[in-house]
């Protein structure tokens, strides 16, 4: 388990557990393999995709929202 994954691991529990937060959401740029490969594994489930919300390197980027609630975390 490296690095980022760890660390989400514990933001979650604490979101979940520590905060009583019933619902996590996280945006992935289109193409970030590696970021929307992590989200997955933590059961994050793809909701939508934002056209053209982020500016870089001179072109409009889309993005991947996923979300997860406390439910899911739990059962995973």
């Amino acid at each position: 388990m490296g690095y980022g994954t760890r660390a989400m691991r514990i933001l979650l529990k604490y979101a979940f557990l520590e905060r009583r937060l019933n619902k996590f959401n996280d945006y992935v740029l289109i193409g970030n393999e590696a970021s929307a490969k992590m989200m997955k594994k933590f059961g994050c489930v793809q909701e939508r995709i934002r056209r053209q919300v982020v500016y870089i390197n001179g072109k409009y980027m889309d993005c991947i929202l996923f979300g997860l609630t406390k439910d899911e975390f739990i059962e995973n």
